[in-house]
């Protein structure tokens, strides 16, 4: 790749500064060549990226001219079209990625940065001008921890967790924010003269400006203005070396700020876009092609209920890039490499339009590098498309794509954010992370009852396979096969009784890391003692009884087994209330149980006639005595049973206990007596008997 002449740089490592076109002769240029000058490409920022879970593995592809790939080489202008590891030092991990113009930023995941490559304005803000192909250390003040990063054309900016801002690098338009304009590196962070109590919370460098979003939703900007990308309602050459506010509508917060060559980009807590500074490209995307100045924002025209969710602007380029909150991706400015990736090439585009990804893709990220555009995938797949002259669309060749191509990464790696430098690319690995979920049925069972166990296995990198090991404790029980729906089953009977803490182990399957579920109690109940109940009943009194009386009746409920019962009641088929002495039962106890009937006309109706009893004769055979035979009874019986509740909540019933009572009938049988001396008794009705 051959650089514009005024970028090239020292190949000799000592630190001299590129020959960069002095800022003074900027200033005299006319308005016909700034668009000319702006085409020349730098670099891009990730102004909204998000931060990936931490990860000791960082990639870079793309050029390499001057270390900025961080892997200890520096290639010249040989390609480097497939992403290699970045030398970070031993034991750090990074959640953050920026390119600049040939160097490259990280921030660590306990708030240090670390910066490679060029470094001839100071720009990797070690104390040096020397160039770095392995990451140092940026020197931050003492005790400073960063919880962002913004690599710009040669500055770089960090916020602080206590949202101060610093800035290091090349001040020649006041970009480093710190009161002063000159031509002198800075290669030890300062820190920015926001206005007193503001504190920030985003920020973005751009070529030679800069901005920060601050916690109330305000935006602050400085450097350069000639197109009016400080966006405070003013324009000139001068530098403006402290931070101005923004002049955002009324009522409207920013949340994220995107800064390109000489436009600026706002993400709104609503999800809008706003934009200022120059539009030569349609880089604002308000549909409009400015030639002059735009001090004030506009919107952004986005599809109808749009909501954006981030956004970012070509360093040095004329592009502008967006995610929305149902992952499509927009891109809108120039587009004369294919870097908006929708198929064809075209000078502006002032209107946003949706890249040619794959069918089905979510968009999670967006980088725009000088020519160039990435998208980070939810699957972890990285797509670019534009320039790629030097390979810094990673997909093995140097062949520039209006089309959006996967990037080659590493066997196994999905990436968890990503950047864009002007000619090269970085992205982070984000390891795969496995969940594991456990249900158990029933949760309380019975000795040799089955349970079973489900576990749901869920991998953000691919479907997982594999096997489920259940364990009870530390001892495993069983295996199961995950499914094409990722559950795993193991069904046992063999749990004794007692109280279980089961967990699930997903093993793995390579791409898909190991997972263990929360744990899941499971009780099976101790074997009951035997339960069972026993009852007698009788009649206080057997009758005979007439249509009419009260019969009283007792019930003797007896624990005959060795469990506690409770709910003790007795149901009778002709007692429709027996009233029991107590409820519960302890083994071997009893209670008695009463209750009454009313004898009915109905009970007095008997089958065939009974006999009556024998009647005795008056007088002998000669004179005919007569027998008087007594009426009949009739047998009423009735069935009662007793049942409890045992301590399992089971019910437990008595045998059945019947009673038999007589009742008057209205048919008692008899025959005629007779009288005889000798035999004095007669078979006799319910009459009058006669004699033989």
């Amino acid at each position: 790749m051959t650089l514009p002449s005024f970028a090239t740089r020292s190949r000799t490592g000592s630190g001299e500064r590129a020959r960069t076109l002095p800022r003074t002769a900027l200033r005299t240029l006319a308005a016909s060549v700034f668009a000319a000058l702006c085409l020349t490409g730098l670099a891009a920022p990730p102004a909204s990226a998000r931060q990936a879970p931490p990860t000791d593995t960082a990639l870079a592809w793309g050029s390499n001219y001057t270390g900025e790939l961080g892997n200890g080489t520096e290639s010249g202008n040989n390609p480097n079209p497939t992403p290699v590891d970045v030398d970070l030092p031993a034991g750090v991990k990074l959640t953050d990625v920026s390119g600049g113009h040939q160097f490259s930023l990280g921030l660590s995941s306990d708030g240090h940065v670390y910066a490679w490559g060029f470094n001839s304005s100071g720009q990797l803000g070690d104390g040096t001008t020397t160039t770095r192909t392995s990451p140092v250390e940026v020197h931050l003040p003492a005790g400073t921890k960063a919880t962002a990063i913004s690599a710009g054309t040669n500055h770089s900016l960090a916020v602080a967790s206590n949202g101060h801002v610093y800035a290091w690098g090349w001040n020649d338009s006041g970009q480093l924010g710190i009161g002063t304009a000159d031509n002198d590196p800075h290669p030890t962070p300062a820190e920015v003269l926001l206005p007193a109590g503001v504190q920030s919370t985003a920020i973005a460098a751009g070529r030679y400006h800069s901005l920060a979003v601050t916690s109330d939703g305000r935006v602050f900007a400085w450097g350069y203005n000639y197109w009016g990308q400080l966006g405070n309602g003013t324009t000139g050459v001068e530098p403006n070396p402290t931070p101005v506010e923004t002049d955002l509508p009324a009522g409207i917060e920013a949340t994220a700020v995107a800064a390109g060559d000489s436009h600026s980009l706002a993400l709104t807590s609503g999800g809008r876009v706003l934009g200022w500074g120059a539009d030569y490209n349609g880089q604002l995307g308000d549909g409009a092609i400015r030639f002059s100045p735009t001090p004030t924002p506009v919107e952004t025209v986005l599809p109808a209920g749009t909501r954006v969710t981030a956004i970012d602007a070509a360093t040095s380029g004329n592009h502008s890039l967006a995610v929305t909150s149902d992952g499509h991706a927009l891109g809108w400015g120039a587009d004369s490499s294919g870097q908006l990736g929708v198929g064809t090439t075209a000078a502006s585009r002032p209107t946003p339009i949706e890249p040619n990804l794959p069918a089905g893709t979510r968009a999670t990220g967006i980088a725009a590098g000088a020519h160039h555009s990435m998208w980070l995938t939810s699957t972890g797949a990285v797509y670019s498309s534009g320039d790629n002259s030097s390979g810094q669309l990673g997909d093995g060749t140097t062949t520039n794509r209006t089309t959006p191509v996967p990037v080659h990464l590493p066997a196994g790696i999905r990436a968890g954010a990503i950047s864009a430098g002007a000619w090269h690319s970085l992205a982070l690995a984000a390891e795969a992370n496995s969940t594991t979920t456990l249900t158990a049925s029933p949760m309380v069972s019975r000795p040799g009852e089955e349970v079973t166990f489900t576990a749901h296995v869920t991998c953000d990198a691919a479907t997982p396979t594999g096997n489920v090991v259940f364990y009870d404790g530390a001892d495993p029980i069983g295996t199961g096969t995950l499914d094409a729906s990722g559950d795993a089953t193991l069904t046992t009977i063999s749990l004794p009784s007692g109280t279980h803490t089961i967990t699930a182990h997903y093993e793995g399957d390579g791409t898909c890391p190991a997972s263990v579920s929360e744990p899941v109690t499971v009780t099976v109940l101790t074997p009951e003692p035997g339960a069972s109940l026993g009852l007698t009943k009788e009649a206080v009194s057997t009758g005979p009884f007439e249509a009419g009386d009260t019969v009283e009746y007792t019930y003797t409920v007896t624990n005959t087994g060795d469990a506690p019962l409770s709910s003790v009641a007795v149901t009778d088929n002709l007692v429709a209330d027996v009233d029991c002495g107590t409820a519960t039962l302890a083994p071997g106890e009893s209670t008695t149980c009463r209750g009454t009937y009313t004898v009915t006309e109905a009970d007095t109706v008997c089958g065939p006639r009974d006999s009556g009893s024998n009647g005795r004769g008056n007088g002998g055979r000669e004179d005919g005595g007569y027998g008087g035979g007594h009426g009949g009874t009739c047998p009423v019986t009735n069935t009662a049973q007793a049942a409890a509740t045992d301590t399992r909540g089971d019910t437990i019933t008595s045998n059945t206990a019947t009673a038999t009572i007589q009742v008057r009938g209205e048919n008692g049988g008899g025959h005629d007596g007779y009288g005889s001396d000798s035999s004095e008794y007669g078979n006799g009705r319910k009459q009058e008997a006669k004699t033989a």
